[in-house]
């Protein structure tokens, strides 16, 4: 006798919807982190990890969202929660790095961006982060270095092109740091980022001569 089988049993449907209420307020969430509606996700985070405590990539986002309003207390706590758990995950590691460098924590903040890059070592964007810590640290000659690397791994990292062009200028390699500039802004954008590294060098009349060229190409337009 034919047998026709249609649709699912009762048991598989609860299980599916049981496992679509795990994983739908996490999605939403990120929906609402994507678009910055960084506060409207904590329930949602919350909820996903009352459902599912062992949830990492909840657990990582809950602390971003804390560390992204700037309540860097609560940030760091659940920060340092994770790593307690998973001491090895370089999401995790790049995380608190760039919190601490929020925080004006340069020793903190190297550290586990370093370890970052221990832990998954071809991550052009764990290189940048690397490389714009060591910037903000003072250490020029290894940030260029890291950023470099970023660039080397990933061609397309736009941000990696302009901390590059920062720390060329702080090396006083202007030709290297408009190069940088250019292959990812208009000249408008480029001029003012040049103006911002001689307002840096407090060379006041440099950094206004250039505002001026990139107001005059703007009133071109």
């Amino acid at each position: 006798m034919l047998s026709l089988n249609f649709g699912c049993s009762a048991t598989q449907h609860d299980t599916t919807l049981q496992q679509a209420s795990k994983t739908l307020p996490l999605e939403i969430a990120q929906i609402y982190i994507k678009k910055g509606a960084l506060e409207a996700a904590i329930p949602l985070l919350r909820r996903t990890l009352v459902n599912d405590p062992n949830n990492v990539e909840a657990h990582i986002l809950y602390a971003t969202v804390f560390r992204d309003l700037g309540l860097y207390p609560q940030a760091e706590k659940h920060f340092l929660q994770i790593l307690q758990r998973h001491p090895e995950n370089p999401k995790v590691c790049a995380g608190i790095a760039i919190l601490y460098d929020l925080q004006r924590k340069p020793d903190q903040a190297l550290f586990y961006h370093r370890k970052s890059i221990t832990y998954q070592p071809q991550r052009a964007d764990y290189h940048n982060n690397l490389g714009f810590s060591l910037y903000l640290s003072g250490k020029i000659d290894d940030a260029i270095r890291e950023l470099e690397m970023a660039l080397a791994l990933d061609p397309s990292l736009s941000i990696a092109y302009n901390n590059l062009g920062f720390a060329y200028g702080k090396r006083n390699e202007m030709d290297k740091a408009k190069r940088m500039f250019r292959t990812v802004n208009s000249e408008i954008d480029t001029l003012k980022n040049l103006a911002l590294i001689y307002q840096y060098k407090n060379k006041s009349n440099q950094a206004e001569q250039l505002r001026k060229q990139s107001q005059q190409l703007k009133n071109k337009l």
